[in-house]
């Protein structure tokens, strides 16, 4: 039960994290190196600061206090003027301490409101090993820390200590230091996660080529991660696979085609041989209906065919399905919005909108074909007046040789391939037909290419 929650708390927190996180591989990978790397150089400056920092100015200050003590111990044995200057001298030379002597009493220590790890240390120090009265200020600026300790004899010993005997070196420094390694190592992440990310890219652009339908070229991965290799060796032997599937079926069905024609042949001779009779009528339509469906069928497999995907003119192709479908009685108008140059099958698309306009044809009196084009994809819906398709029967539609007897009627010639022609076209150019209610009162067929 414990681990059921530990593992519902991660999941949670790796939801959040795919919601919130990019999108995009490489800035995913990015903060996988990035973020560690950071938090290593906040630590190790953490570190630094706190612990080598803290130790070396202790010792620093601890130091300064030995030095303060020698400086009253030689005063005291030696008050003289002469030894007075002496020690003056030496001890801005050797000690790098700034000594002045004079009369009077030390102010009383109060801790100002900026008090930093150098005064910090220093008073320390002084408190555990000076025993004497002193005042500590570490605002008078230069770089310094004036110290004033009251001496035996009434005298004040007033110190100015600068700043680089107690600090262990720049703390620019350091983090420019860290910065510009940040900085190499952050821009070889790039450069190699690029680099290994390219092919992934390669590949997906050849994939997302492969779905629309269009054409290929061999390529191979020669750089890159073995996974990387493998699945472009995965993809190129998959896209021989299809090629090769694509063409037995397109000879397959020309022998098929070959070997129920010559019998559907020979039996309409052997009708037009015997007498005229109900039963030979209705047995010649039964060979018709029989050579339609043949046909039907032989379009539906055959699909998009040989053909190339090529930049075409969509709107050309809406006007002539358009000029086609004006010989009957239903008024048909065309209007399209953007630029229509797409990469297509100009002939396979022309077919799956000829199927879509000969359906609404046959049922309704008026008919409107759009065309716009998105930042995606081009979207293609016509319009009728008829009497449409009961939603629970979208997806029926699309089967082969499926019809609705309630608002298509056999008698009008259909086999029920319209519809799953038109899909496989639009599918093969990696699109979809999809159907919805029309504002019109009848049906919207919705047709969409992807660019």
């Amino acid at each position: 039960m414990r681990w059921t929650a530990v593992s519902d708390i991660f999941e949670r927190i790796a939801q959040w994290s795919d919601k919130h996180s990019p999108q995009t591989l490489f800035a995913r990978a990015l903060i996988i190196i990035v973020v560690p790397m950071l938090l290593l150089q906040a630590l190790s400056a953490w570190w630094f600061y706190s612990q080598r920092g803290d130790n070396v100015t202790n010792r620093l200050a601890i130091l300064l206090v030995r030095d303060l003590r020698l400086l009253i111990s030689l005063r005291s044995d030696f008050p003289d003027d002469e030894h007075r200057q002496w020690i003056l001298r030496r001890s801005a030379q050797d000690l790098l301490l700034f000594v002045s002597f004079r009369k009077g009493i030390v102010r009383p220590f109060k801790e100002p409101e900026y008090f930093d790890i150098v005064a910090r240390e220093v008073q320390g120090a002084l408190n555990a090993d000076l025993k004497r009265p002193f005042f500590l200020d570490n605002n008078i600026g230069g770089g310094q820390l004036l110290i004033e300790i009251q001496l035996s004899d009434g005298d004040v010993m007033d110190v100015l200590v600068p700043h680089v005997r107690l600090t262990f070196g720049s703390s620019f420094a350091y983090v420019l230091a860290q910065l510009g390694l940040a900085s190499v190592l952050f821009g070889l992440a790039i450069w190699f996660m690029r680099r290994e990310l390219v092919p992934i890219e390669h590949l997906g652009v050849a994939a997302d080529a492969l779905g629309k339908g269009r054409d290929v070229p061999d390529f191979a991965f020669s750089g890159g991660t073995r996974e990387v290799r493998n699945a472009a060796t995965a993809f190129h032997t998959m896209r021989i696979r299809l090629r090769r599937s694509i063409q037995q079926r397109t000879e397959m069905l020309a022998g098929v085609s070959h070997d129920l024609r010559t019998p559907l042949t020979r039996m309409k001779l052997s009708l037009a041989l015997l007498p005229d009779s109900p039963e030979t009528r209705e047995l010649a339509d039964d060979v018709d209906d029989m050579q339609r469906m043949i046909e039907g069928y032989l379009a539906f497999a055959r699909g998009e065919g040989d053909e190339d995907p090529v930049m075409s003119d969509l709107s050309e192709i809406l006007e002539d399905v358009a000029a086609g479908a004006r010989h009957g009685s239903a008024t048909l108008e065309v209007t399209w919005k953007g630029d229509m140059n797409v990469e297509l099958r100009p002939i396979a698309i022309k077919r799956c909108l000829t199927n879509i306009v000969s359906n609404a044809q046959r049922y309704a009196s008026e008919i409107r074909i759009e065309a716009v084009r998105g930042r995606t994809a081009v979207e293609i819906a016509v319009d009728d007046n008829g009497p449409g398709i009961p939603p629970e029967s979208y997806e029926d539609v699309f089967r082969p040789f499926f019809r609705l007897d309630q608002s298509r009627n056999a008698a009008t010639g259909g086999v029920g391939l319209g519809l799953s022609i038109a899909r496989d076209v639009a599918r093969s150019h990696g699109g979809e037909v999809t159907l919805a209610p029309s504002p019109l009162g009848g049906l919207r067929v919705t047709v969409r290419i992807p660019l």
